[in-house]
């Protein structure tokens, strides 16, 4: 006796279903365009360790305007990265609580959006000496 065929709906197309399916596949080639940026920054940190000749080549690479456009791509990359990161900050907390009442999600992402922009000023202050 035969069993009846197992019904397996295709994959095929998956991401084109739906605009959230088409955002997340972007959210998630952001984060692998900023781990190939993070590597080309490596290898600017393991030229300089080798020497000021092999540093100066590495820097001689940014005067290229195909470099620019690296550097924009992960500006950019960084920024969908962020604003979509602190759009799920919400979905993946639990409900915080201040002083007794639930603390609204407008409010946690307004917050981190705050925090991140107060760092991010102190520690470009800091590196350009601005704060001892």
């Amino acid at each position: 006796m035969s069993r009846p065929p197992v019904y397996r709906p295709s994959m095929r197309g998956w991401w084109q279903r739906h605009p959230a399916y088409r955002r997340y596949l972007l959210r998630e080639g952001s984060s692998a365009l900023l781990a190939a940026y993070a590597l080309w920054l490596l290898a600017g940190l393991v030229s300089l360790a080798a020497g000021e000749a092999a540093y100066e080549r590495w820097r001689e690479l940014h005067g290229n305007p195909w470099v620019f456009g690296v550097h924009l791509a992960a500006l950019l990359a960084a920024l969908y990265h962020a604003v979509t990161w602190f759009r799920l900050l919400p979905l993946t907390l639990p409900a915080l609580r201040w002083g007794g009442r639930r603390i609204t999600d407008r409010t946690l992402v307004r917050g981190a959006w705050l925090t991140s922009v107060a760092l991010s000023v102190g520690v470009w202050l800091y590196l350009l000496g601005g704060v001892r």
